[in-house]
């Protein structure tokens, strides 16, 4: 199995592992530069992740599972657009190679 994996695939991994923690380290130094929009900032990305989407059917449904649906599906689009942000923010750090 090792003589099949691509080592490109690994490098590509490690790049990109590399690139999100770049970002990472970036948007905590701008948040550490101004706390208290920061603050806020996060306050309220909290409280959106715990609100079911407004144009969500799921909203008066008295089922509990489907509700965990809706918030589980909200937290990884979240999520997911949080790793691309930060990807991008390190991108620009790399670059140069």
């Amino acid at each position: 199995m090792p003589e099949e994996f691509d080592r490109n695939t690994v490098l590509s991994l490690l790049q990109t592992g590399f690139e999100i923690s770049l970002g990472a380290a970036h948007k905590s130094l701008e948040m550490a530069r101004n706390p208290q929009d920061s603050a806020l900032k996060v306050v309220s990305e909290m409280k959106s992740m715990l609100a079911l989407p407004a144009h969500s059917s799921v909203e008066s449904s008295p089922d509990l599972g489907s509700k965990a649906q809706a918030l589980a599906g909200l937290w990884m689009e979240k999520g997911a657009t949080l790793l691309s942000e930060l990807k991008t923010a390190g991108e620009k750090y790399t670059e140069g190679k």
